[in-house]
């Protein structure tokens, strides 16, 4: 059987990445730095993901898997030399560390690494950062897309949505089966598709519903005098994307299937943890940047980015991650805030001032 070793045991590894390996026959090896995560799993050796509708009825369950410490060296290099794929779920943050040890082992054979992360190609942007590369490995990037709900860390057990996707850019390696979660496509594409018609709706919710005093996603769909700004969000990023794209996809079912997940209550999805790190979030050619200067150059409407334009730069939300920092940007005024952030021309800047003052 083809080994995979995956780093992160964490529920997305165990909740998303394994069952999908597993479906395409092959074995599972977790690499995780918690010792209490791997000493478990090594104890029970199986575990059940639960769809979050069917709570109390039917699971899948996940058996004969192994995991070994990342500090582990002697064995960890071990399994890497026996491994035909390697991937991760660990975190933007933490991805290099992982190709810093993999990229020094003497494989005997081709190896494919594909980073399952919400980072723009996690795999060969992370290769190529380093200097010395091993030929054996060969990157594939990937657009992943799953939201678990917080879980009890006691067990193994995952509680998932039912919907996931995992899309490979379309090359001559297909290393998974195409299936209801994975696919081949664009991956330019496809990566725009999640950072703005989902993680950029995602934003906007964060900042409309903290403004209005909620705590969770689903509250805003839920709420007679707040569910109106879901669907006027959606349409504009839409409308950004289609212009992007020239109308190459159609996004809407996509976009309903955004709705439904977003406004579930099993998801839990707080606002102030959506809402962090707006540093980055708000910056150019982000999520939130990105189709607005493509709807404001193409005269198109933007009443759901002028509510959070607003909201982000008149108020002080200081419980949220990172606001602070941010916050410095508007410091000087908004005229300084689109030169120096958003390095809008001069050009430019009237049309800016005048569409979102």
């Amino acid at each position: 059987m083809k080994k995979a070793v995956h780093f992160g045991a964490g529920n997305i590894g165990r909740g998303f990445i394994a069952p999908v390996l597993i479906e395409n026959d092959f074995q599972v090896i977790f690499v995780d730095v918690d010792k209490s995560v791997v000493d478990h799993i090594n104890t029970i050796k199986k575990y059940k993901i639960i769809n979050f509708v069917n709570i109390d009825g039917t699971f899948l369950e996940i058996e004969n898997i192994s995991a070994e410490n990342f500090k582990n060296t002697n064995n960890l290099d071990k399994l890497l030399r026996e491994a035909n794929f390697i991937s991760t779920s660990v975190g933007p943050q933490y991805i290099q560390n992982v190709y810093e040890v993999i990229n020094k082992i003497d494989y005997s054979h081709e190896v494919l690494f594909i980073g399952f992360e919400n980072m723009y190609r996690a795999s060969t942007t992370t290769k190529n950062k380093f200097i010395t590369q091993n030929s054996k490995i060969t990157p594939l990037d990937a657009v992943v897309d799953k939201i678990i709900p917080p879980q009890d860390n006691a067990s193994l057990d995952v509680v998932v949505e039912s919907f996931g996707s995992i899309i490979l850019e379309d090359r001559k390696l297909k290393p998974l089966k195409e299936s209801n979660i994975v696919a081949y496509g664009d991956y330019e594409d496809e990566f725009l598709k999640k950072l703005w018609l989902l993680n950029g709706l995602h934003l906007q919710l964060s900042y409309f519903g903290i403004s209005n005093g909620l705590n969770y996603i689903h509250e805003i769909y839920s709420s007679n005098t707040l569910r109106y700004f879901p669907p006027i969000a959606s349409r504009e990023l839409s409308n950004a994307f289609n212009i992007f794209t020239k109308n190459k996809y159609k996004v809407s079912s996509y976009v309903e299937d955004i709705h439904k997940r977003f406004s579930s209550p099993e998801i839990k999805d707080e606002l102030t943890r959506v809402a962090r790190n707006p540093q980055i979030k708000f910056s150019k050619n982000e999520r939130f940047e990105k189709p607005l200067k493509i709807l404001i150059e193409n005269n198109k409407e933007i009443d759901s980015f002028k509510t959070i334009f607003n909201l982000i730069s008149e108020n002080d939300y200081s419980n949220i991650d990172g606001f602070r920092e941010f916050r410095y940007n508007f410091e000087n005024g908004l005229e300084e805030f689109f030169k120096n952030y958003w390095t809008i021309n001069e050009k430019k800047l009237k049309l800016y001032i005048e569409r979102l003052k």
